[in-house]
């Protein structure tokens, strides 16, 4: 019997997707919607039974899906993709209804997140090797790459179809079968994804979804599991530290994208009002509730006045509101627990000598999320607070007062993290030559990153291993064999 679409999107169960079939759980959760506190679904809640139906699927399908031609992966892909694009709009909709993001940010999500998949599909077709002939006398030799195996997905609820499109693409592409763990404030997102490549005839077994209210259990379980020989993730350090080392006695393969803490130093030659605009976009882009947003904002002296004059009103001018009325630029964060942290963040910047220049107060709540007020701390570099070398998950930014270029690119490097960076100068000379000085896994100059699929994408320090995106976030899927072939006397 065919069942109505959950939520408007074609496909989408709220279901576990096990051996290419949708299946319910004994128990379900609610996923709620932290711009109401309403209830939009139940889904299933997968516990270690599920987590060993859905490896043994996926080792199960690994041998064929490795052995199937580049061509034929990347048919099933862009098939996936093509029907992706057709619901993009129905899709956006319900991720802006589990994140609160505001639907204009959901459809870009989403239609980056099917300009992903569609990379990725033609990257299948495109996989390296090498073929070496007389490499030494009698001697030929070929390099070949091969599929890690099962890979355990891990992805996050701040970007909820994007960050699938990154991790279970490239694994997808390089031959992997893939067992995915979205997050639970976010996990139909993830499943209408898997349901369109479930309809554009991705075989049983190769991608396998677990939602669950129970991501510590699920998750070790995931990680540690015999058959999983690679685990990616991405989410909170601390978190990311504990699966490195549940993987570490296997010697698994594990990527990491982890936190972020971005700085950004404008130089007194910058251009204010495209520096402004730019730094506004990096920090309040999903209500800052972004590993990569520009967190700690360093200014030189000679236009930090005018700088954070024009910065303040810019974040004044931003408004809060409905995710699905039109002209609001930020949602709620996605749970009161973020806003209290936040909050107290703020508290304790003000208490060490920040001023607090705007924003800060909740401006509406309920009882799943709140509202904050985009906000602006202000410092001087050579007395910031020491709460400012925490990351701020939210709609907050610091402003910090600096003097000389060498100080600038002191204050950026003096963190554990190093994920994104951001520089702002009057010539992009000048700017390219700070970049190379601050240590970050992907720096902006003049102006906010901008995901490119080709381009690879990690951090360096505690901001994780490894890298995503273009031909190395394929590479990390793939297992490097050489054969050396003697030939016969």
């Amino acid at each position: 019997m065919t069942r109505e679409p959950l939520l408007g999107v074609p496909g989408l169960r709220p279901e576990l997707l096990l051996d290419g079939a949708w299946r319910a759980a004994a128990a379900t959760f609610a996923v709620g919607n932290p711009a109401t506190g309403e209830r939009i679904a139940d889904v299933a809640d997968a516990g270690l039974a599920e987590v060993d139906l859905a490896v043994a699927a996926a080792a199960a399908a690994l041998p064929g899906w490795a052995a199937t031609p580049g061509w034929q992966r990347y048919r099933v892909l862009a098939d996936g993709a093509r029907l992706l694009a057709e619901r993009v709009e129905a899709i956006a909709r319900v991720m802006s209804l589990e994140t609160g993001k505001p639907i204009a940010e959901s459809v870009g999500e989403m239609r980056n997140t099917v300009r992903f998949l569609e990379w990725y599909s033609h990257e299948a077709a495109r996989l390296p090797g090498e073929y070496w002939p007389g490499v030494a006398p009698g001697r030929d030799a070929y390099v070949v790459k091969e599929p890690v195996g099962v890979v355990a997905a891990i992805t996050p609820w701040n970007f909820p179809g994007f960050m699938v499109a990154c991790k279970v693409g490239a694994a997808l592409a390089a031959g992997c079968a893939v067992v995915l763990k979205p997050a639970e404030q976010t996990p139909l997102t993830a499943l209408a994804i898997a349901a369109a490549l479930h309809d554009a005839g991705l075989p049983a077994g190769v991608l396998g979804v677990l939602t669950t209210s129970d991501p510590a259990t699920v998750g070790t379980a995931l990680v540690t599991h015999p058959d999983v020989a690679c685990v990616t993730f991405t989410g909170s350090t601390a978190v990311g530290e504990r699966l490195l080392a549940l993987a570490a006695p296997a010697i698994k393969r594990v990527l990491l994208e982890l936190g972020g803490n971005a700085p950004v130093v404008v130089l007194d030659d910058a251009v204010l009002d495209d520096a402004v605009a730019q730094v506004v976009r990096a920090r309040y882009l999903n209500a800052g509730q972004a590993c990569v947003a520009a967190n700690r904002v360093y200014v030189q002296r000679g236009i930090a006045e005018a700088f954070t004059e024009r910065f303040v009103a810019a974040v004044r001018a931003l408004r809060p509101g409905d995710p699905f009325e039109a002209g609001t630029d930020l949602g709620p964060l996605i749970e009161l627990a973020a806003v209290e942290r936040l909050e107290r963040q703020v508290a304790t910047a003000t208490e060490q000598g920040a001023r607090l220049a705007t924003g800060g107060a909740r401006l509406g709540e309920n009882a799943v999320s709140a509202w904050l007020e985009p906000a602006v701390l202000v410092a001087e570099g050579r007395a910031q607070p020491a709460v400012l070398a925490e990351e701020f998950f939210g709609p907050v930014a610091s402003v910090v007062v600096f003097d000389t270029e060498d100080e600038g690119v002191a204050l950026a490097n003096d963190t554990r993290y190093g994920l994104a960076a951001y520089v702002f100068a009057g010539t992009a000379d000048r700017g390219l030559a700070v970049a190379r000085r601050i240590r970050s896994g992907s720096v902006g100059v003049n102006g906010a990153l901008v995901s490119e699929p080709a381009l690879p994408f990690g951090g360096m320090g505690e901001s994780g291993l490894g890298r995503e995106r273009g031909r190395a976030g394929i590479e990390e899927f793939l297992e490097t064999k050489t054969i050396q072939v003697a030939a016969r006397g």
